[in-house]
């Protein structure tokens, strides 16, 4: 089995370990996250800033997420504000650029990783969530950070913090679809694929875009759901595979289902109900905020699984390093 494998199936264990991580934070630490919080990370943990960035504003407070760089280099372009606190994501603690933004807005510095590291030891405050992966690319350490981190919001904000061995359970039941996932790659060659997510499932479609290019070395796009209708929806047809991941689709999911059908592209439909996709995979109720935890298993596994069929190491994705640095 490849790792890659191996630790996407690990999701349900990494949800342990993260709620592990946060009860240990809050036992040592007398810190609560402030109402306006600046999250930044690079590639996959950039895609993890996103939601969190997003989830801060839905729980009141105000988050802003951006890449490393352009915290570094072109910040004066963005809506920063006056944080409280700046988060840097890295799985690895070591990447140049999460290193180096920690110092970018010269306010209290936060480190979210894996491992004791360069970035931990710098930061005024680190949560390391020990979801330690062999592989190159993310996968359920995301998941597992994601977890962690909403526990955290939570608290902080004084709302009551999610079960973690109920999540853990329903990510297991997600991780069932795993060979109906297979079946579909090895049922449909689809030469693009593009995924569709709205609100916190945005950054979702995001993070499968970089997969199924990391992994499988295939051409994949991602959109904001009802707005790949405005001049994005000329790319499908009948080589085209379209996930749409959504908690609970209304008329608008069917009728756009039905448009891309009528092109000739099959939909994949991940969600809490079908909305007359070609493919179903359902995902069990669970609070809105925490979506991208059970979202996140499908969009992985659906990468593995087009990079084997297509007779690749995900293990091993061309010109990519499992840490990178300057």
């Amino acid at each position: 089995m490849h790792a890659t494998l191996r630790e996407i199936l690990k999701t349900p264990e990494g949800i342990i370990r993260a709620q592990k991580a946060f009860e240990e934070f809050v036992t040592v630490h007398d810190f609560r996250l402030p109402r306006e919080v600046v999250y930044t990370g690079c590639g996959s943990s950039h895609f993890l800033a996103k939601p969190l960035a997003m989830a801060t504003t839905r729980l009141g407070g105000r988050g802003f997420s951006a890449p490393c760089s352009e915290l570094l280099y072109s910040r004066e372009w963005y809506p920063i504000g006056k944080p409280g606190l700046l988060v840097a994501i890295s799985r690895s603690g070591e990447t140049t650029e999460a290193v180096k933004a920690l110092n970018a807005l010269n306010v209290p510095g936060f480190a979210l990783t894996a491992y004791e590291s360069t970035l931990s030891k710098k930061a005024d405050y680190a949560l390391v969530v020990p979801t330690h992966e062999e592989s190159v690319v993310m996968t359920h350490s995301f998941t597992a950070f994601y977890f962690s981190f909403i526990q955290l919001l939570l608290s902080s904000y004084g709302r009551e913090t999610h079960d973690a061995k109920t999540v853990s359970s329903l990510t297991k039941d997600v991780l069932g679809s795993k060979g109906y996932i297979r079946e579909i790659v090895k049922g449909f060659d689809f030469r693009n694929v593009i995924f569709l997510g709205s609100g916190i499932l945005y950054p979702v479609a995001l993070e499968a875009m970089l997969k199924m290019k990391e992994m499988a070395l295939f051409w994949s796009e991602a959109y904001q759901t009802f707005e790949v209708r405005h001049g994005f929806k000329s790319i499908a047809d009948n080589g085209t595979l379209v996930v749409l991941l959504v908690n609970e689709p209304f008329d608008w999911h069917e009728k756009l289902t039905k448009e891309f059908k009528s092109q000739g592209a099959r939909v994949l439909t991940v969600g809490r109900r079908d909305t007359g996709a070609d493919y179903f995979i359902e995902v069990p109720a669970l609070d809105e905020i925490l979506s991208p935890v059970l979202h996140l298993p499908v969009i992985q596994l659906l990468a593995y699984y087009k990079a084997i069929e297509r007779g690749l190491d995900p293990d091993r994705p061309r010109f990519l390093s499992k840490v990178v640095k300057w």
